[in-house]
């Protein structure tokens, strides 16, 4: 038995370090990978060879810094290449980005975090674009909005609780102000972030649903300059990306979206 569980933790340890380098700064010194990871030099090292050896991380020859190496890519892209989620929403979002200038995101649940699986931009917000792969939290997005408002009282307030990072100060940090977001998102079928993540964008999110689940499987947002906000506008948008998001749950049907994207 402990043969076995010193092989898990290793098995675990190195996931952790490709976990590390798909983060900024995406690359790390022999050190900085020690003091993450709180293991010996010499169980680091053989951590890193191992990597190394399977061609997941690589090490830059002069910096001598470690990152993620290609074939980590194609292992990855093993998700979007089975997903029917990223199969469902590539037309209609290609529809929505054309419609409105914007950049527009298909987010799915990754733990507590919005994953970005797929995005498609225009000029309208060329430095909001969101990078597939990218993780932002529930609390600071209109996609994670939609999420928290399928989820029950007791879960939102687990995520708020940890959400206590303040990147604008639009940011909603307390529980309680979020649940009044949250009957508004359930009332309008859409959500809204207005600067509580990047100054000067604001993010329009629907829901994309698989079946009869509560919890939407996706949301599609679209990410537009402050500049382009008022009323009037958010209505005319709000209606144009439940109806991306309407067309992608059509396409998904009944029974085609995995389990593997809700929250664990």
């Amino acid at each position: 038995m402990k043969k076995t569980s010193t092989a898990m933790s290793s098995t675990l340890r190195c996931l952790k370090v490709l976990e590390i380098l798909a983060d900024e700064p995406f690359e790390l010194s022999f050190s900085e990978l020690v003091s993450r990871l709180d293991v010996p030099k010499a169980s680091a090292h053989r951590l890193c060879t191992t990597l190394i050896e399977a061609n997941l991380i690589t090490q830059e020859p002069f910096t001598r810094r470690y990152m993620l190496n290609s074939h980590a890519l194609w292992i990855g892209s093993g998700y979007l290449r089975h997903s029917p989620l990223y199969r469902a929403a590539f037309f209609p979002m290609q529809e929505l980005a054309l419609q409105i200038p914007g950049t527009v995101q298909l987010g799915v649940l990754d733990q507590d975090y919005v994953l970005f699986i797929h995005s498609v931009g225009y000029a309208g917000a060329p430095d909001a674009f969101a990078d597939v792969g990218l993780r932002r939290p529930m609390n600071a997005t209109a996609s994670g909005k939609i999420f928290l408002a399928g989820m029950q009282p007791d879960e939102v307030t687990r995520i708020m609780a940890k959400s206590t990072e303040r990147y604008t100060s639009s940011t909603i940090t307390s529980a309680e102000r979020m649940q009044g977001e949250l009957e508004l998102v359930r009332r309008a079928r859409y959500a809204r972030n207005v600067e509580e993540l990047l100054p000067r964008y604001w993010v329009l999110a629907a829901g994309v649903y698989a079946g009869v689940e509560e919890l939407p499987a996706a949301a599609i947002s679209i990410t537009l300059p402050l500049s382009e906000f008022s009323p009037e506008r958010e209505m005319t948008i709000a209606a144009l990306v439940k109806e991306a998001a309407r067309k992608t749950s059509l396409q998904l049907g009944p029974n085609s979206v995995s389990r593997a994207v809700l929250p664990r």
